[in-house]
């Protein structure tokens, strides 16, 4: 009973240290660089979105010719859902928040919108 007792507590910690290790090499599908674009009233907004991981947090940031080039960092990075990544950005040009969702559509491919109503669509570059 004993050695029963024992080969079940090495085989938990077996299980534990290799569900760890999983989840640490795991990365976020996101990571990369994107090109978006984006239908809006005013016309089509192509847009370079970057996520990156530091510190085993995802950041971001995105530049638009449309916002001027500068680098409009994301905010409130949501990556909950394994395939989807939210995020809101500060838009100066329209002094407003904005939300934007992607989900994945494929390796390279995205699909989402932006303040819930503005398709998007990205693609790895």
């Amino acid at each position: 009973m004993k050695k029963f007792a024992f080969m079940m507590v090495c085989l938990m910690a077996m299980l534990f240290v290799s569900n760890n290790t999983y989840a640490q090499d795991k990365k976020n599908p996101f990571i990369g660089e994107w090109l978006a674009t984006s239908s809006t009233p005013i016309g089509e907004t192509e847009m370079t979105i970057v996520f990156e991981e530091k510190d085993g947090k995802i950041t971001g940031y995105m530049t638009s010719e449309a916002m001027g080039d500068e680098k409009i960092q994301c905010e409130d990075i949501n990556t909950e859902k394994d395939d989807e990544i939210a995020f809101t950005f500060y838009a100066a040009m329209a002094g407003m928040s904005i939300d934007m969702y992607l989900t994945l559509d494929g390796d390279d491919a995205a699909k989402g919108a932006m303040m819930g109503q503005f398709p998007v669509e990205a693609k790895r570059k």
